[in-house]
């Protein structure tokens, strides 16, 4: 697991900008990527692409995740409660109050989410979720169903019943790789 935190990494900066990281993990975080403090990144996951996680709510990626390119994550949003909504100029006027609200982003195990795909603040998708190419997710996304459109509306489920139970009674995410590869069959 990678944890972008701000006392960690002594951050001078909200953001961390990536040329590309992997780690000893599988984890893969493609060049150009912006990912902000309280952001948390499961082991095998794979982001193939430039992704920007924003914002001031945690982000959470489950293990094993295919993430594609130009992503963009935000768990937080402006109040719209206030007469002004530019943040810079709030935090001038009421001296560092914030005025944004934090919603934080949970992603599940196994979840596919294709390119140019919008995640808004509060949002939590269920494992083995597909998020089509495009979709801005303004809702959260139940486990093992396909998602997509401008705002993410769904498609199907994937599997039947007995097989999502069978796929979350095994936590097969926290197999050895090889347990995963003497299992062979179950990945078929």
């Amino acid at each position: 697991m990678i944890l972008f935190e701000k006392g960690k990494y002594k951050l001078s900066r909200m953001l961390l900008n990536f040329k590309s990281i992997s780690d000893h993990t599988g984890i893969y975080i493609g060049k150009g990527s912006k990912i902000a403090n309280n952001t948390f990144i499961n082991d095998g996951t794979r982001i193939n692409g430039k992704i920007v996680i924003k914002g001031k709510g945690y982000t959470k990626i489950g293990k094993y995740c295919a993430i594609g390119d130009g992503i963009k994550i935000i768990s937080s949003n402006h109040d719209s409660g206030v007469v002004n909504l530019q943040y810079a100029l709030q935090k001038k006027i009421l001296k560092n109050t914030a005025i944004s609200s934090k919603r934080d982003v949970t992603i599940g195990h196994n979840v596919w989410i294709g390119d140019n795909v919008i995640i808004l603040a509060g949002v939590s998708i269920g494992n083995g979720a597909i998020i089509a190419a495009g979709s801005v997710v303004t809702k959260n996304i139940p486990e093992y169903s396909v998602f997509g459109g401008v705002p993410a509306k769904f498609i199907k489920t994937r599997f039947d019943n007995e097989k999502i139970d069978e796929i979350e009674t095994s936590k097969w995410w926290d197999w050895s790789l090889d347990k995963m590869q003497e299992n062979r069959s179950f990945f078929e």
